[in-house]
């Protein structure tokens, strides 16, 4: 069984596609928790509508944090296999297939990743296939895939979307931590990766949203400081070459400024604001 986990903060606007996207997947042994992060706007009311038997809803109380409701959603899977998914993404009807036969065909890996399309706020696509810049193999060292988006000074795994993770390996590096928000997800992989392998695919598994209510492109002013805390972190724990480092501040500057001239240049044109 696969367990698609999905935190939910005021996203009612989004959450119709996403159920229908994840109750549609190919894949059918499913189950689908939804933690719901003590929000207002009737995502609750909604969520307890859906009568599909693999849906389970998760109450948390007003004021929770991001990580902290990424954490119990995270902890509510019983699942070999867990996806979580965000309120604004999409997943695609077969990711679930192609990244079950990924792990189930590789006992060493602990996580699987794809790249991913970029969408707009409504839902048109901007970039095709991004992801996995270096990761040139199918199944790659986790610890190799860790030092990878610290040279590229981003994180080329992608947003949870793409992820697939072994249950087991996720639930032991419990819990998410939002101390530096725009790495959430990174922080996570780089305590679950380098316990095995990271299998890679090549097509599109679903599709991250950036828009102006989303918490990366609001958080956008703040990435170079957050990614080089986490670098900071990260070679503070490794032995690294002052090449290494200087092609890991290159790279955070790099994809930094490529980060902020796509947002505006998306904010210029209306692409960032739902309707």
């Amino acid at each position: 069984m696969v367990s698609v986990v999905v935190p939910v903060f005021n996203g009612l606007s989004h959450l119709p596609a996403l159920v229908a996207g994840l109750l549609n997947q190919t894949y059918p042994n499913l189950e689908i928790v939804f933690s719901e992060g003590g929000g207002s706007d009737g995502s609750l009311d909604y969520l307890r509508s859906v009568t599909d038997p693999r849906v389970k809803i998760i109450e948390l109380p007003p004021g929770t944090s991001a990580a902290a409701n990424w954490t119990a959603a995270s902890e509510a899977a019983t699942g070999e296999f867990t996806k979580l998914i965000c309120q604004d993404d999409v997943l695609y009807p077969q990711a679930i297939e192609e990244q079950v036969h990924d792990l189930t065909r590789n006992p060493g890996a602990v996580m699987a990743t794809a790249v991913r399309d970029i969408v707009d706020a409504h839902g048109r696509p901007i970039f095709r296939g991004r992801g996995l810049s270096g990761l040139t193999d199918d199944v790659i060292p986790g610890d190799r895939v860790i030092y990878e988006c610290f040279r590229q000074g981003t994180n080329v795994i992608g947003e949870p979307l793409a992820v697939l993770f072994r249950t087991e390996a996720l639930q032991t590096n419990q819990p998410w931590l939002d101390d530096n928000p725009l790495m959430l997800d990174l922080s996570m992989y780089s305590k679950v990766a380098p316990s095995g392998d990271v299998v890679v695919r090549r097509n599109s598994v679903g599709a991250f949203r950036v828009s102006n209510a989303s918490w990366s492109t609001r958080l956008a002013k703040e990435q170079i400081e957050q990614t080089h805390r986490w670098q900071q972190g990260y070679a503070n724990t490794h032995s690294l070459s002052a090449i290494d480092k200087a092609r890991g501040f290159l790279g955070r500057h790099l994809q930094t400024n490529l980060r902020r001239a796509a947002y505006a240049y998306l904010s210029a044109r209306g692409r960032l604001e739902s309707s």
